[in-house]
Order: C-alpha cells, then structure tokens, then sequence
C-alpha cells in the first residue's frame, strides 16, 4: 500500500462521519418536530390547562393515551377528582418537559366513540372553541372518568355509548 491509499481511508471516514452527522440533525429535528405535537397537542392543551396541582389520590398510572395526534403509550398518570381530570406525563415523556395538565370538567364539549388501536375508545373534545382532543380506552372512560365526571357527563353532545 502506497501513502496515498493510507490517505484515502481517513477521508471516508470522515466523510462518512459527516454524512451521519448531518443525517442525525435531520432526524432530530423530525423527532422534536413530532413530540412539539399537531394542533390540539400536549404544547397546545398546557397552554390552557398547565396546572402544578398536586395529583388526586384516584391515580390510574402508565396509562395509554391519544393527545391530538400524538400516542403516548404506557406513559401517562391520569388522575381525577370531583373538579377535572389530571394528566401527568411520566418517564420517558417526562423527559421533554411535558407540564401536567388539569382539565376541569366544565371543559369536555364532547365525546364521541372512536378507535385505539383495535379497542373503542372515547374521544373527549376540550374547550369551546376546540382547544383539543384526548382520546382514551374506552374502558378506562366507562370505568372511571364517565363516573367521576358526574352530571357533566349527562350533557355532552355525541355521547351514545
């Protein structure tokens, strides 16, 4: 081997080393593009409903939800009391810095069946006008928010599950 093929080895490595660098920041940027949420997305529902309540002593963890358009699979606590519903994001979401939200009761508009993955679901809209959308299994829904939600969840329009 001459001094110039030596050479040559280096320079594709680096070369490859820049190619995976700059490919690693576009990927980045798509992954922190995804977790800043589509409209109606955790960024948007913690602009109206960020809270630093302490979390209800009726605490369902590891929870999988839908927040606008992004799933966050066995990685929510949802709480709820007489007054609203809790949403707390916990590790690997918690990493991000995804505040805890409080919905009040009075913010559920409405609530119409849909789909997680292959089961019913409930999909909750928040705010007049909509601020967004939480989607939940169905059970979980029936079990303990329907119940804790009260009167408010006799008058929400497309309830017919």
């Amino acid at each position: 081997m001459t001094n110039m093929e030596f050479a040559f080895i280096p320079a594709v490595f680096l070369l490859v080393g820049v190619i995976l660098a700059v490919g690693g920041w576009f990927l980045a940027r798509i992954i922190a593009q995804h977790f800043k949420g589509a409209a109606g997305g955790w960024s948007r529902l913690s602009e109206v409903y960020a809270t630093t309540r302490q979390l209800p002593t009726r605490l369902l963890r590891r929870q999988t939800i839908v927040v606008g358009q992004v799933l966050y699979r066995n990685c929510i606590a949802v709480g709820f009391d007489d007054t609203g519903l809790y949403l707390a994001p916990g590790f690997p979401i918690s990493i991000f810095r995804k505040r805890a939200l409080f919905v009040p009761w009075s913010e559920f508009k409405r609530v119409e069946e849909g789909r997680l993955f292959w089961s019913k679901a409930a999909v909750l809209s928040l705010g007049e006008p909509l601020v967004g959308t939480i989607t939940l299994p169905m059970e979980l829904f029936n079990n303990a928010i329907r119940p804790a939600m009260g009167k408010a969840a006799t008058n929400l329009p497309g309830d017919a599950f």
